[in-house]
């Protein structure tokens, strides 16, 4: 593609060289640069991409975009100078790919927890329905019948786009993506045209990058606020919302298109009622339009229904009707790495589960008190290089919802293990309680296994579906459902389950 279709996504200030230049891929990694990719010099937190532009052009790149114009050593490589090299980034990537978000039905989940689950659920719902549809998340990536592990919950504009197309291409006639807050304060979703932004819930999170509380809140805004946008007609798209949350008024008034809202408030448009909760799932009467329809899933908790409203909420908005949907989500098991049950011998329970948040903690906490009789036992840990301010409220509660506290390392990344303990413990000394730590995370989980008994629960929590440790010298494998099955193994080797 030249470099004069390219640019007509953006507003350039100005342009050296010549626009016919032939681009074949767009790259904002100077390490990823290939001959005849146009790089695009993006500010960072600690390097400027522009430090990078001299490796860009060894690797030769055939274009550059960039805040100021670089001395180039042949005027035959063309720049072009824009205000927003982030935001052009992503309508670039998007024009060079064909824009494929306006040829699917793309949905996107953004908030604090739960996202996974709602696009999972959201995915199976469409799938159910004969609809072709692809996943892009936390987890994993999907785009038809092949899958790739996810590096990113939302991947920068050119894999984006080239994931979204790829989607197309295989088929797809729908996309379920989540939305991180990071994407959408870096612009890595700008041009993708959603026909459904679902909200799920706001709490504390990646305080360590916004700026505050309130640049959090405003970033994950921008998906209803730019939601009416795109080429395609605004009428059809829905905000789906929770109404359990108190800033689903802010975000319904951001929104143009209109809202459907969901919660156990029979204010809602989408509601549950009569719900009974067990360890094997949740049954509830979800009631739509004056008409109540039983339900089931498989998933425990209350935080789990309100999440198979908003992913029957994304169905109703492609024209699926509740009882279908609810039928696809009774033959979902689990998510992977969300309250996920560790089968073994044990006579006790042990669950793994991504809660990484004091909210997140503190439900996850809060549905096993409420599924189990027997003492709660949590090992968990804060990551490394990453909001600091969480890591009291996390060990407060922590202590507040399990009977045993065992704080361990999570990613400890560059900082020192002992000292993001020592601020855990903050928290939890706080409000008068004490925990172990035992910051081996193997060690910690062999100790809270160890000091279960029959009818127990042990939650290892923090890092869910993740499969490594990441150190400041070193990234080793490291999947908690792995290690607690092999620990289990050794301790049980017959298979047999004791009374639980």
């Amino acid at each position: 593609m030249k470099l004069k279709d390219l640019i007509r996504a953006i507003s350039p200030l100005s342009l050296r060289g010549s626009p016919e230049t032939e681009i074949k891929g767009i790259a904002a990694d100077s390490r990823e640069v290939k001959e005849g990719d146009l790089f695009v010099a993006l500010p960072g937190l600690r390097r400027d991409g522009a430090d990078f532009i001299s490796e860009a052009l060894d690797r030769r790149a055939a274009g550059l975009v960039v805040r100021e114009f670089f001395r180039v050593v042949e005027d035959k490589i063309p720049q072009v100078r824009v205000a927003e090299p982030r935001l052009a980034l992503a309508l670039i990537a998007n024009e060079f790919h064909g824009h494929p978000s306006r040829r699917m039905r793309t949905i996107g989940v953004t908030g604090t927890n739960g996202k996974t689950t709602v696009a999972f659920l959201a995915r199976a719902i469409l799938t159910a329905a004969g609809f072709r549809s692809g996943l892009l998340g936390t987890i994993v990536y999907r785009m038809g019948e092949r899958s790739l592990p996810s590096d990113l919950t939302t991947p920068a504009p050119p894999r984006l786009q080239a994931l979204l197309e790829e989607m197309r291409r295989s088929g797809c006639t729908h996309a379920v993506m989540e939305v991180s807050s990071h994407a959408l304060a870096q612009d890595r979703v700008a041009g993708i045209e959603f026909q459904a932004a679902v909200f799920t819930n706001l709490s504390r999170e990646h305080l360590d990058y916004h700026a505050s509380w309130e640049d959090y809140r405003d970033a994950k805004g921008r998906l209803f606020r730019d939601l009416h946008l795109g080429a395609g007609d605004p009428s059809g798209k829905r905000a789906i919302l929770n109404l359990e949350d108190p800033l689903t008024a802010r975000y319904r008034s951001l929104a143009r298109p209109p809202a459907i809202t969901y919660g156990f408030s029979p204010g809602a448009d989408l509601s549950a009622a009569d719900l009974r909760l067990d360890e094997s799932g949740s049954s509830f009467s979800l009631v739509y339009a004056g008409i109540a329809h039983p339900a089931r899933i498989r998933l425990p908790g209350r935080h789990n229904v309100l999440n198979a409203l908003a992913a029957v909420a994304v169905g109703i908005a492609e024209g699926i009707a509740p009882p279908a949907a609810l039928l696809a989500l009774s033959g979902v098991e689990t998510i992977p790495g969300r309250l996920e049950r560790i089968e073994s011998g044990a006579p006790f329970a042990v669950v793994v589960d991504f809660a990484h948040t004091p909210d997140a903690l503190q439900n996850a906490l809060a549905t096993l008190r409420e599924l189990r009789r027997g003492r709660l036992i949590c090992v968990f840990g804060c990551g490394g290089d990453r909001d600091r301010g969480k890591r009291p409220l996390m060990g407060a509660a922590a202590a507040r919802g399990a009977d045993a506290v065992i704080v361990t390392s999570d990613n400890p990344r560059s900082e020192d293990p002992a000292n993001i303990a020592g601020e855990i413990l903050s928290g939890i000394a706080g409000i008068g309680a004490s925990a172990e730590v035992i910051l081996d995370r193997r060690e910690a989980i062999v100790r809270a296994l160890g000091l279960a008994r029959a009818g127990d629960t042990v939650l290892i929590a923090g890092k869910g579906h993740e499969s490594r440790q990441i150190f400041k010298d070193r990234i080793v494998p490291f999947d908690d459902r792995e290690v607690a099955r092999e620990i289990l193994s050794s301790l049980w080797p017959d298979g047999k389950r004791g009374e639980a």
